[in-house]
């Protein structure tokens, strides 16, 4: 299953495993309405809320992140993988390379929810 972000990721996760935003909400910490925000892109998700809805689903935040789309940042040019790839990194390394800058972009997105 791959998805075009991590909100899609997680409503399909969620709806596979059964369970609503709501009970997902209350057993992450987060509300109905940040879980919704989350899966309609409109909110970014902090690396601590990402660890924790990961552990909902019984995978690690590697293998949440996984599920998206991997075609995309081949389209992006301003990305950390473009600049390895420039540098004739191989494929295997650039998937490594992206899910690292997806946890880095998760802890500025922590950061911005705290307003640190």
């Amino acid at each position: 299953m791959k998805m075009r972000n991590i909100g899609e990721v997680i409503s399909a996760l969620r709806k596979q495993k059964g369970i609503t935003q709501e009970e997902l909400g209350n057993t992450t910490g987060l509300s109905r309405v940040i879980i919704a925000k989350i899966e309609n892109n409109q909110r970014a998700v902090s690396l601590d809320e990402a660890v924790k809805l990961a552990k909902v689903f019984i995978i690690d935040v590697d293998t949440l992140y996984g599920f998206i789309e991997e075609e995309k940042y081949k389209t992006e040019k301003n990305t950390f993988v473009m600049a390895f790839k420039a540098k004739g990194m191989d494929s295997i390394n650039l998937k490594e390379v992206r899910r690292i800058e997806l946890l880095v972009d998760a802890l500025f997105a922590q950061e911005e929810i705290r307003g640190e």
